[in-house]
Formats: C-alpha cells, structure tokens, sequence
C-alpha cells in the first residue's frame, strides 16, 4: 500500500521544529526496538514518516518519507497508483513508488527491479518519468550491487524510499547465516531523479559477526536553501552480541550538500555529532549510579567513528561513492569520550581500568590536550596515590625473562617470606630485598614460563586484535592434539593498523589459572576466561598464585606496569609506584610481580632485574 500523509502548511511547520529539536536525540527516533540480528525490514510498505523542512521552490508541499509498494510476485507489468508499468525483457519488478519526483506536474514511477528466476539478484533501480501525461521506458538509475562472497544460506533483503522532494533511498543487502568478516553485504545509496537521475550517496556495509548494528536513516531535505535535495545521514548503532552487553543506541550525522561539483560534504561530520554526545557524558561520568551508561555510551562513541572513519583502520561504511572509506581527520570526540570513561572508572574505584582508559584516550586519532590529560592524572591519583621508591636495586642475578608477546609466567616471584626468587637459565636464585644479599636457591624448583591449565590440558597462546573492528580475541591450545579454541574478549580493539596478516598482537598478564579459570590482564583490562567465554573480572577468584603471577604470593595484590608508573591494586590499598631511575621507563617493564605488603615491587627491564622498596 503506498502511504501519502498530506497536512496542511501551519502543520508541517509545527512538525519542522519537532524534526529539527529531535535530531539531538535518538530517543524517539524510529525503529526503537530491543536489539535483533541485522536485517533490511521485512515490510517494505511500511510508512516511516521523517518530515524534513517546510516548503522551498515546490509551494507549499510537505517533505515526508514514503515507504515503497511491494510488487505482486513475478510481476512484469503493474498497476501502481493508476499508471502502468512494464518490465524490461526478463525481469520482474520488486519495489515501486509513484510520486512527481520532478515537479512537473505529473506522477513519475520509481521501481526496483531484478532478473526473473534470479532471486540473488538484489535489483536494479529504474525511473520511469512521466512526459506529458505518459511514463516514457525506462532508464536504469543504479544496477544491481554485487556483494562479496557470503557463508551459508543468504536471504536478499530490500529496502526502498522516496525521501526529500525529489530523492529515493535503497538498502540493498543479503542477510547471510554466516556473515563474513571484512566483505559487505549490504548497500545503501541515494539517487535523486530530478532532471538527470544521477547518484547522492552510496556505500557499501560491513557487518562482521558479533558486531553492534548499524542502522541508516536518510533524510533529503534542503538544507541550504538552493532548490535541491541534500543529504543528511543519520547512523546508529545498538546492541552486539556476547562478550559484550548490548549497546545503547547512539547515533552520528553526515551531511553532503548537492553542489555544482558534485555532493560535497560537511567536514565537521561525524565528529561533531560525537563531541555533543562526549559533552554529554563528560557531565555524567563522576556520578557513580550514572558511571556504568557512561563507559557504555563512551564505547558506543568509539564503535561508531571507528565504523565511519579509515583512520580507524577497521570502517564498516566502505566504497563511498565506489572510492574509499571516509577520511575524518584528528577526532576531539574521541579523546573526550575516552577521558569520561577515565572518570567514570575512577568513580567506581577502578584503578586499572582508569589507566587503561587514559592510555587509550588520547592516542590518535584522537587529539591530546595537555590540560586535559592533568586532570585525567588528578582523577587518578585520588583514587591511586602516588608513592615514591626510597630505594632502587639492581639485582645481579641474570633472568630468564622471555621477551616475545605470548602470555607467560614472569621470572620472579616473591616468597611469603618477602624474599624475593629470580628464574635464571642456571636455576633459581633468592635475593634478599633489604640488603641485597643473593644466592642460590637449590630447594626451589625453576618454573616453567608457559601458562598451562591445572590439567595440563590446554595452554594460553596468544591475545590479538584480529583486525575485524568489533573486539580483542584470546587463544587456548590442546596439547595433545594442538587444537585451537579462540575466544571473543569484551575488549574494543584500539584503532590502529594491523601489523601482521592475522592480526595484531595485545598485551596479555596472566594472574592465575585454577578450577575456576584462567584469570589474565589483557591490555589493561582483568578478565576470566572460562569454558570457552571471557567476562570482565571484578575480584579475584582466589585461586592459588604461581610463581611467575603478577600477583602477591596471597593472591590479594598484583603489580602491573603503566604508563604512570607501576600500578599495585589490592584489596586494602591502591598505589603507582614511581622511582627517579624508573621514570621514563614504566611501558618497558615486564614480569612485575609486589610482595604481600605490597612494600616492595620487582620487575625485569631490558634483560636485568631490579626490585624496589616503597
């Protein structure tokens, strides 16, 4: 059924105002559902109502959006809105929509159309424009899109409006049961049919498994006044599947104006839209009940530029006009949105996640203000003092630190008793912290540095960003057969290029591994990595602690290296550690381990050993 809302001038200004003052919000946008898998709606006829602007150089005639018909199956000649249309030679029609898309006076037809017995063939767009009371034959707007290859059963999915005055939008995709990682399976463009059918937009989609959706909202009003249909691109993000807990929706805008040229774009999108909703948690993040939306809504702010921009490295919105993915430049949002979730941890009395979210805040492409990263620092230290070392030594003992990226138990350990025990290829040596006393330790057996499950069963190889923009993975090993689990990590990746064909590597600080699990600290972030999932991990298991953790011999403080200086959280007290001979150094340090009374720290730097007193 095609829908036509027509209201008089008085209202549709009424409603221009109420349009405008919602595109702050997304709150009672469309499509306000709870969370579902991607699709294209199953309804094409269904009207979405988006009243743009009052009336330009066409009188007084609303703008409002009007959802395409569906064709009868199999169709090659159709009644639409009392004007017939007629299929070219072996196709059959999809989507039609009957409208004066020209303003001349007389109804034109807009239609979607694919080859007959070709149910992949996601259609062709065709306009047939009324010439004196008589739709001429058609001339083909936009072909078919051709998708990358897809896993499994594939649904084609369809999807077509007319928009602005003189515009029409498509959405074109296949709704696979596997989805592949990096190959679109949708295509969103918008044609205007004014004088020369020529293109506004078009771009193809992404939509990696496990990914949040991304859904588009066109809108083609005037924005500046010209007499032509511009466009403004609404896309918001929602949900996600495990590891993570489902995104709230956000959104971010684009706009292009139709010139001379061609469609030139609003440079200040989206990072301008993003910035509003950072402001916006800014003022949220120090109030602990709100602290949580925050650090949900900053994800949201990173999942979406990295979604739009190249400079993330991973885009989802790819092809722009059949080129490259938008280039968006250094982004304030970014930086702002990361520096809310370092105050938003901070009220929840995080510390490393505080950290990490300041490690992460301002590396481009977001910008760094300096005044800003003091008051992230300040945020910090009241919840992480920090502490001086009254004293550094240099520990003889040669360790046997292993300086690859795969996870691994560190070469020291401290003892109950405060003694401080160093891995060498010859065995093990004891060091006395307070007067620098060592010798061997013939009655400790020296540890191995692989991370194997209490079963001997299964071994933690590696943490990486495969590079598919949605998440960090982990990766367990069998022994025995040296089969392979991989495990998705509630952890965005960073944006950054990838450094080798699978992936990056990330950092990864086993802590223990028990009945309960494995319990690990992947770039900055504690998790639990159990029966093949990973959860954030909010307090230790306690299970028991092995020579080699990060963690105290009790298994109630652990000691981790930061760009501030060294981090000891425990239960009791939190601090960052510094030294005048370490400053400068912090991001080196590996196999940092703390003692019981969390006095003193030990860490390997650069192939030799030191240990601090505090």
């Amino acid at each position: 059924m095609l829908v036509v809302r027509v209201m008089a001038p008085s209202v549709a200004k009424i409603l221009v105002v109420v349009a405008v003052l919602g595109l702050a919000s997304c709150r009672g946008c469309k499509n306000d559902h709870p969370y579902v898998p991607y699709s294209i709606g199953d309804d094409a006829g269904d009207a979405q109502a988006l009243v743009a602007s009052d009336a330009g150089d066409d009188g007084d005639v609303p703008i409002h959006e009007i959802s395409a018909t569906q064709a009868p199956a199999h169709a090659t000649r159709w009644m639409l809105d009392g004007l017939t249309v007629v299929a070219p030679t072996g196709m059959v029609f999809e989507l039609g929509i009957a409208r004066d898309f020209d303003a001349d006076g007389h109804t034109d037809v807009a239609a979607l159309a694919r080859r007959d017995g070709q149910d992949g063939d996601l259609g062709t767009l065709l306009y047939y424009h009324a010439e004196g009371g008589v739709l001429a034959p058609p001339l083909t707007v936009a072909p078919s899109p051709t998708l990358g290859a897809q896993g499994g059963t594939c649904t084609p999915k369809r999807k077509m409006s007319a928009i602005g005055r003189h515009s029409v939008w498509l959405e074109l995709g296949l709704q696979c049961a596997v989805q592949p990682l990096r190959e679109p399976s949708r295509q969103v463009s918008v044609w205007t049919l004014r004088a020369q059918p020529r293109v506004h937009f078009s771009a193809f989609v992404i939509d990696p498994p496990g990914a949040p959706k991304l859904t588009f909202v066109f809108d083609a009003s005037d924005a500046d006044g010209d007499g032509l249909d511009d466009v403004l691109l609404r896309v918001q993000v929602e949900g996600g599947d495990a590891p993570f807990e489902p995104l709230p929706r956000d959104e971010a805008t684009l706009r292009w104006f139709d010139r001379p040229a061609g469609m030139s774009r609003d440079p200040d999108g989206p990072d301008g839209s993003l910035r509003s909703i950072a402001a916006t948690l800014s003022m949220r993040a120090a109030k602990i009940k709100e602290a949580p939306q925050v650090l949900a809504r900053a994800r949201a702010v990173r999942v979406l530029w990295s979604a739009l921009c190249a400079e993330g490295h991973a885009p989802r919105l790819v092809r722009i006009f059949g080129g490259s993915p938008l280039t968006c430049g250094p982004s304030r949002a970014l930086e702002e949105a990361g520096l809310a979730e370092v105050r938003a941890h901070a009220a929840l009395g995080d510390a490393l996640g505080a950290i990490a979210a300041l490690e992460r805040a301002q590396v481009p492409p977001a910008t760094k203000t300096a005044a800003r990263t003091k008051d992230a620092e300040n945020w910090i230290a009241q919840l992480a003092p920090v502490a001086q070392a009254t004293q550094v030594r240099a520990i003889a003992a040669v360790p046997q630190s292993t300086r690859t990226t795969t996870p691994s138990w560190g070469a020291l350990a401290f003892e109950a008793s405060g003694k401080l025990l160093v891995r060498t290829a010859a065995g093990v040596v004891r060091v006395d912290v307070e007067h620098g006393d060592e010798s061997d330790a013939s009655d400790v057996q020296a540890w191995t540095s692989s991370v194997v499950s209490p079963d001997g069963a299964q071994r933690f190889l590696e943490a990486y960003d495969p590079c598919d923009g949605v998440s960090l993975h982990a990766s367990l090993v069998t022994l025995d057969g040296g089969d392979l689990t991989d495990v998705a990590l509630p952890i965005g990746p960073r944006l950054a290029r990838c450094t080798t064909a699978k992936g990056s590597p990330a950092s990864a600080t086993p802590l223990a591994w028990g009945a309960g699990g494995l319990e690990t600290i992947v770039a900055g972030e504690p998790l639990l990595i159990a029966g093949g999932r990973a959860s954030l991990a909010h307090a230790p298991l306690g299970q028991p602690t092995p020579r080699g953790s990060a963690r105290s011999p009790d298994g109630k403080t652990f000691a981790y290296a930061t760009s501030l200086g060294v981090l000891t959280q425990g239960t009791s007290k939190t601090r960052v550690l510094k030294a005048a001979d370490l400053d400068g150094t912090y991001t080196e340090q590996r196999d940092c381990t703390v003692s019981d009374d969390g006095a003193h720290v030990a860490c390997v730097r650069a192939g030799k050993a030191w240990v601090a007193t505090f």
